[in-house]
């Protein structure tokens, strides 16, 4: 039996070489057929991005590069749609963050906004006396 770390790091790479293979096809061609697992993308969902390029007709998970840490990790097509069409993304936009890194920010600027608020109800309390 192998261990469960070992088990997910496998399936990661599994998870990085199959995007990096699907790498070369071009989501905007209308020529191309969905390949298995692609997630289609809806353009009245997409009708914010201004833009003189061809919006994608699907999605495909991506290989992203960590700007911060390095790691290699997937963008999965179903987050990709999310992005471009629910919170309404630009659509030449990427990720450039992993999923560890960006909850390191998140915890980073959460901290910052709470010492931040804390002062600013100091500072009311101090004028009040």
């Amino acid at each position: 039996m192998t261990s469960t770390q070992s088990k997910t790091a496998r399936l990661k790479q599994g998870r990085i070489l199959r995007a990096k293979t699907l790498a070369g096809i071009d989501a905007t061609d209308p020529s191309v057929t969905p390949p298995p697992g692609a997630v289609l993308a809806d353009h009245k969902e997409l009708a914010h991005n201004n833009t003189y390029g061809r919006l994608p007709r699907f999605y495909l998970d991506k290989v992203v590069v960590c700007r911060q840490c390095g790691t290699e990790e997937v963008w999965p097509a179903e987050r990709q749609k999310w992005w471009y069409e629910v919170a309404k993304g630009h659509i030449n936009t990427t990720a450039v963050l992993c999923r560890a890194c960006r909850e390191k920010e998140k915890q980073k600027k959460d901290a910052a906004r709470r010492v931040h608020l804390e002062g600013l109800k100091k500072k009311s309390s101090d004028r009040e006396t």
